[in-house]
């Protein structure tokens, strides 16, 4: 009997080894399978030791002709920086790593001195100070302040003993919010940095419960911005004790009452959701939520795509406006008449009047020009709201610098060389590069949630990619960054036009794009070697804003990847749906279980996440769109910040012949495209 259990022992080996060839035949081709698919493979990244030239990428022999073209030798290192060649390297990544982590914005004299930023947030330091102290060294992606004394605020009060949302995130055993100092200084990283609630620090990922209404409002000159909402300082109804100052030609002109005017732009401040920021000074309401970071291959930059010619395809001449166009709000006064309207010595008057720091503001006595003042009380510009700017070559002189597609105020931030003390210190154009090449290196975080791994164990992830090309989203997101690097008309993409229109007024306005040589030392001298910033391919001419924003404005396509982290959706954050508001069932069908959780009224506007999957369905679902888009619709606020979560009318759903499970499908793709989209 023995050989028959040998046999049968036999047997049994042979049949398990059997079929665990197949199972392993099968999963393999499984993993083969998805491995192929172009849309679920790795995301390529920034490669080091090449060279970015003006947005194109090139190999050290690439570059090295491009430098024996001009004549100079590519053994030497400043050769490249000549010709504006920028050589990609660890130890730039790494400096630019720390310029973003660390390097304050904005000019002292305006952002602290006029707007009184940091006077704001000392506002509620007490609080900040207790609410770090209860985390005991926890880590936390919001605090959480209990307030001790009561606050107005644009017709809002805050009673004592209120709990107040900030959006501040603090790391393990930190003493501080990331992104902000004890001095009221913010860096990039307060927007742009998060953590997840296990305290993982996430680079490049929106800091989209950010509460930034409430930091800009507490400032007490927050009008000082008045030029980035539809407010008119001229509008008869801010009448009352505003000083009376003369204008450009000598007619004397009564600026608005300081209190009504700052109470009402507060007002209009706190309408804004959190997560959401507007920084473009072109009198137009038209807020947009933060951006991710994953920046490489994802130009051109920002919702309408102007930010697209200079190093790194746009993105340097990005990161110069957060320090420079978007945040220095006296500079702004070059072009107010041509862009917005209003006089530049209006539109200093009524910055100056209100100054957070009363030896600044504006004198009693006969009615003077603001910008005389200006310069009695801040006779160095280099010293006030020049602050480690300056004027870009051909752009003209300041205070009359002229626009152009590297720079919309004329001026470029680039601290001096050689200071020891300034992580931001180098040549020409040094920390906007160096911020460049860090976003670049960025890749989202691999989506670990348990539903994404059911999803490609299941298949659900590899048929929606399916969906995805069936529906041509491939023809605008194409794989691997999922983006064409088009600005798209706004009468194609038909989103709200507000944001669309923001440049438009600078056309007129540009000149040619000129930078100095990145191996220039600051302050520049009068020698330095000049270049022309290409333009071909972009826009119609040097002096024209990028092709797609004309005439009407546009909006770039997107870059799909790291959606789970960026919710909600479309450049307003209007398709946002709060979690729990819908009911899905295995076959994708879904009811609204919760109308209060549609639009941005139920999620940011009261501090409340979107559900990243929720809000995707309401994307490329066409009936719950217009829910969404009629909840945001029923709140003036939104209305008049034009945010509604309208257009890019590209529907998955029955209307398009795709059924509820293949939605699902799509949806749950989508939400996998993270570092690697085909693996978990």
């Amino acid at each position: 009997m023995r050989w028959h259990k040998r046999v049968l022992t036999f047997l049994l080996i042979f049949l398990a080894s059997l079929a665990a060839f197949f199972i392993s035949t099968i999963t393999m081709g499984a993993r083969k399978s998805l491995a192929m698919d172009p849309l679920l493979r790795p995301v390529p990244t920034q490669p080091t030791g090449h060279y970015d030239y003006f947005g194109e990428l090139l190999n050290p022999a690439q570059a090295a002709r491009l430098v024996r073209r001009q004549g100079l030798d590519p053994r030497n290192a400043e050769s490249y920086l000549k010709v504006g060649a920028v050589e990609i390297t660890e130890d730039l990544i790494d400096q630019g790593e720390k310029i973003f982590f660390e390097r304050k914005i904005g000019d002292t004299f305006g952002l602290q001195g006029v707007f009184g930023f940091g006077t704001g947030l000392q506002t509620v330091f007490p609080e900040l100070g207790a609410a770090i102290a209860g985390l005991g060294g926890e880590p936390t992606n919001n605090v959480v302040l209990q307030l001790q004394k009561e606050i107005s605020l644009g017709g809002w009060t805050y009673p004592a003993g209120a709990s107040v949302p900030t959006g501040l995130d603090v790391p393990r055993n930190g003493s501080f919010p990331i992104g902000l100092t004890s001095q009221g200084n913010i860096t990039c990283a307060i927007c742009h940095v998060t953590q997840s609630p296990g305290g993982d620090r996430l680079d490049g990922v929106p800091n989209g419960d950010l509460n930034i209404p409430l930091l800009v409002a507490l400032a007490p000159n927050s009008a000082a911005a008045f030029a980035r909402l539809n407010i008119n300082p001229l509008d008869p109804q801010y009448q009352g004790n505003g000083k009376t100052i003369l204008d450009s030609n000598n007619q004397p002109v009564q600026l608005p009452d300081p209190q009504k005017f700052e109470e009402a732009f507060d007002r209009l401040v706190l309408q804004v959701p959190f997560g959401h920021f507007e920084s473009s000074p072109d009198s137009i309401s038209n807020t947009t939520q933060i951006p991710s970071l994953f920046t490489f291959q994802n130009h051109p930059y920002t919702a309408g795509g102007e930010f697209a010619v200079g190093p790194f395809a746009g993105l340097s001449v990005t990161n110069n406006a957060v320090h420079s166009s978007e945040i220095n709000l006296l500079a702004a006064a070059q072009i107010s008449a041509e862009t917005i309207g209003i006089d530049p010595e209006v539109y200093l008057g009524t910055m100056l009047q209100n100054a957070a720091n009363p030896q600044l503001r504006l004198p009693d006595g006969p009615p003077i020009k603001p910008s005389q003042w200006l310069r009695l009380v801040a006779p160095n510009p280099a010293q006030a709201e020049l602050e480690d700017q300056i004027v870009a070559p051909g752009a003209g002189q300041y205070p009359n610098a002229r626009p152009s597609l590297a720079t919309y105020n004329g001026l470029v931030f680039t601290p001096d060389s050689g200071q020891s003390d300034d992580v931001a210190s180098g040549p020409f154009m040094f920390a906007n590069n160096a911020m460049s090449a860090w976003q670049n290196s960025l890749v989202p975080p691999a989506n670990k949630t348990p539903a994404n791994q059911e999803a490609i164990a299941s298949g659900s992830v590899q048929r929606g990619a399916k969906v995805f090309r069936q529906a041509n989203c491939a023809s605008c997101h194409v794989a691997p960054f999922f983006t064409d690097n088009r600005i798209h008309p706004l009468r194609r993409i038909g989103t709200n036009p507000a944001r669309a229109e923001s440049r438009l007024s600078l056309n007129e306005l540009l000149v040619a794009p000129q930078l100095y040589s990145f191996d220039a030392s600051v302050p520049v001298s009068e020698t330095a070697q000049v270049l022309d910033v290409p333009t071909r391919g972009i826009s119609k001419s040097s002096t024209s804003l990028p092709r797609g924003v004309l005439p009407d404005g546009g909006y770039k396509t997107t870059s799909l990847l790291g959606l789970y982290l960026s919710a909600p959706y479309l450049h307003d954050g209007g398709v946002a749906v709060r979690e729990g508001a819908l009911e899905v069932s295995e076959d994708g069908r879904f009811t609204v279980e919760d109308e209060s959780g549609l639009g941005l009224w139920g999620t940011l506007s009261k501090g409340i996440a979107a559900d990243p999957a929720s809000s995707l369905r309401a994307l490329v679902d066409s009936q719950l769109r217009r829910e969404v888009v009629q909840a945001n619709r029923s709140h003036p606020e939104l209305v008049n910040a034009n945010l509604d979560g309208s257009g890019h009318d590209f529907f998955v759903d029955r209307t398009t012949g795709f059924n509820p499970r293949q939605q699902t499908d799509l949806i749950n793709f989508l939400l996998a495209l993270d570092d690697h989209p085909g693996q978990f």
